[in-house]
This record gives C-alpha cells, structure tokens and sequence, in this order.
C-alpha cells in the first residue's frame, strides 16, 4: 500500500511533463489607440474615441500553418480579436491581420481587417516581428516579440495619409474614416494548451481513475 502514492506522483510527473512539452507559446497583444476629433462617426469609430484591440498570436508563426503564413517578409494570419471601448458598442470577431516589415509603403506593426465588415484599421510603427533569425527578439523567422511598441500618430488623411488612420472599404472615395492620434501596444507572452495536451491531461486522469478502482477492489475483495 506504501506503494500508491509513490506511483500516484510518478505518473503525475509524466503527464505534467507531457502536457507542458504540447503546448504552443503565442504572444498577447493589447493595442490601445484614439480617433481623431475629425474621424468619421460609424459603427466603430466616433471622433475622440479611445478604443482598444486585444488578439493573440502564434510564435513562431510557422507554428500554426493553417492560420499562419510567411509570404515577401509579411506576415499574414487569423485570429480572434476583441474591440472594446468606451464610447462604441464592443464586439469579438475573427479578424485578419498583416504584420508588415520594415520598409515600403507599410513600416511596422499591422493592419486588420474583418471578413464580416468593410473597416480597416492601419496601424504605423516598428516592427513586431522576425523576418529573419533573431531579428527583433529571439527565434526563427516569424517570431513575434514581446514589450512595448509605439504607435505612431497619423495626419492628413484622406488626400495624403501618414502614420496611423482607420477607414471604410465599403466607401469608393476611401474618404470615411480618419487618422488616429497614436497609442501604443502591450505586448506579453501567452500560453495556449493544444488539443493534444488537452489528450494527454484526460488519458493520464483515467489512468489514474483505473489504478486508484483496481487498488480499492483488491482490498476490499
């Protein structure tokens, strides 16, 4: 009987171990930012309104391929997002993001979209994310880095945007919507259990159920 509980820790140790070695590291990010006082008012966006996104992702991307993808430095994905803010109806959705590198015409930090609307949010500033080995932060190509990233204020949107703005793809002008003042994005390590941990916790339970049944039947019979 002394047995039991030397055994009970030995296989406790093993699936713990196992279900840690199945979990997939991603990045939390919580992105906080402001419409302009000349933004256009729609269902998310109203002059002077602070908002915020928060979404994880991923890292490295490579390790989710279905939803994760590499292609000309950018990096391209799909993920839950949920939009919350003060003055507008908040809402979660599945939104699709592009990481974009350095350089061009979209330096930094990601836009985002969402295939059940027409907004889309361009957010300005330093980039997120490897390109190459150990760019940024350490990892492979498409790790995305944690801490604090700035968001760069936007001016002269329509005509000639720069920095940060937000508009309606609905509208052919591209004249609804409007820059934002700036904000920033938290950026902090996340661990999400995959399915197979989730297989490996339930089995090492059962095994455990069975064992703890066969001890209490061969005691009592």
């Amino acid at each position: 009987m002394r047995k039991l509980p030397t055994i009970l820790a030995i296989l406790g140790l093993a699936v713990g171990i196992s279900a840690l070695s199945a979990r997939a590291d991603g990045v939390t990010y919580t992105v906080t930012s402001t419409y302009a006082s000349d933004t256009s008012t729609t269902a998310v966006s109203a002059p002077g309104a602070s908002f915020t996104f928060t979404f994880t992702v991923p890292s490295p991307c490579s390790s989710s391929p279905l939803t994760c993808s590499v292609s000309a430095g950018f990096v391209n994905l799909t993920s839950m997002v949920t939009f919350s803010s003060s003055t507008l109806t908040g809402f979660s959705d599945l939104g699709t993001f592009s990481f974009a590198p350095l350089g061009g015409l979209s330096p930094g930090l990601f836009s985002l979209t969402f295939p059940d609307n027409t907004f889309d949010w361009e957010f300005m500033g330093p980039q997120m994310f490897n390109s190459t080995l150990g760019e940024f932060c350490a990892g492979p190509a498409g790790t995305f880095c944690t801490g604090p990233f700035t968001i760069t204020g936007g001016t002269g949107f329509p005509l000639s945007p720069s920095g940060s703005f937000f508009f309606d793809l609905s509208d052919p002008t591209l004249t609804t919507g409007g820059d934002l003042t700036g904000g920033s994005v938290a950026g902090t390590s996340a661990v999400t259990p995959e399915p197979s941990s989730l297989l490996l916790l339930g089995g090492g339970f059962l095994a455990l159920g069975g064992f703890a049944r066969r001890r209490l039947s061969a005691r009592f019979n």
